[in-house]
This record gives C-alpha cells, structure tokens and sequence, in this order.
C-alpha cells in the first residue's frame, strides 16, 4: 500500500464519518455518543461527545416550534412580493 493511498483511505474515511454524523437523526447521534462515552476517549473527543449525549434536540433550527437561542417569534405579517421575469 502506498503512501498516497493510505491518505486517500484516511480521507475519504473521516469524510464518511462526518457525513454520517452530520445526517444521523438525533436519538441516533445521542445514543451513539452516549455509547462512545463508555470507551477511553481523549479530552478532545470527550467534549463533543458529552454535548452530543445531552443535546435535546438535533439542530438549531426552530422546526419543533420552539424558540432557540435567543430567536423571538415575529408576530407581524410580511408580505411576499413576486417579480416576473420578463418574456422573451
């Protein structure tokens, strides 16, 4: 196995990891996490993991109807304003 193909593998293997991580729904990431905390991390990976296991939700996104980090709900109404594009 050469050098350059050991990196490629090393690469595309971290990338994997992180994709998987990233749309893994979050009682999946919180058990995994919770799980991985068993095992003799570092501090380094330690720390994600801890706030990956008491996360209550995925995301920031306000998709369950809660307000997060400070959002305020808009109580105003905004009109949409369509702009056609011209025919040619």
């Amino acid at each position: 196995m050469t050098a350059q193909t050991l990196v490629v593998f090393l690469l595309v293997s971290a990338c994997s990891l992180y994709v998987v991580w990233m749309l893994m729904p979050a009682v999946a990431r919180r058990f995994v996490a919770q799980w991985l905390l068993r095992l003799p991390l570092g501090q380094r990976l330690k720390a994600p993991m801890v706030r990956a296991a008491s996360s209550s939700s995925g995301c920031d996104c306000s998709g369950c109807d809660k307000v997060v980090r400070g959002q305020r709900e808009s109580q105003t109404t905004q009109a949409i304003r369509f702009h056609p594009r011209p025919k040619r």
